[in-house]
């Protein structure tokens, strides 16, 4: 817990930046997690296909899946690390003119992912609705489009505090 001084002398205490990291911890052992179900899922399937003649029933649909669920969160955990693929069409010598640019940044990302996410909570209710499954192993599909859909709500929630990260620099 980290304790900031305030003009009267008062320490507080603040417990935001310690609970974001715990949320990050946890949103990267979710995505190891799910990283390594797929690694030992093909695996298993490899081996059950060509040493045992006998594939894992609904490897491959379950492998698609899972691999959906691993892009949506591992999109935020690159946003978080800054360590996604950008291209800088502008490169401000100050110090305005990079806040400015990563705020203009921010604010594009806030509104792609919001969209995503509000339309991916749609298609889940959707999904929902119509009682829509995977073909092998009846997995309800709006579960996938959840997991997406809160992928893209935390890509969103990131690319908001880059835009406050921004606007402090600024001040």
């Amino acid at each position: 817990m980290t304790s900031v001084k305030t003009s009267s002398g008062i320490e507080q205490h603040r417990q935001a930046p310690r609970a974001w990291r715990y949320f990050e911890r946890a949103l990267g052992l979710g995505t190891a997690g799910v990283l390594s179900v797929m690694m030992a899922l093909t695996g298993a399937d490899v081996i059950a296909r060509y040493v045992l003649n006998a594939p894992i029933k609904g490897a491959f649909e379950l492998t698609e899946i899972l691999l959906v669920c691993l892009v949506f969160l591992a999109m935020p955990l690159a946003m978080l690390s800054q360590s996604h693929v950008e291209v800088e069409l502008w490169e401000p010598k100050s110090r305005l003119g990079k806040a400015l640019r990563i705020l203009l940044g921010g604010a594009a990302a806030l509104l792609v992912f919001g969209g995503l996410a509000w339309q991916l909570i749609d298609h889940a209710a959707r999904l929902a609705r119509y009682g829509s499954v995977s073909n092998s192993l009846a997995i309800p599909l709006n579960l996938v489009a959840w997991v997406a859909a809160i992928g893209c709500a935390i890509g969103a929630l990131v690319a908001l505090r880059h835009i406050l990260k921004s606007l402090k620099d600024l001040s």
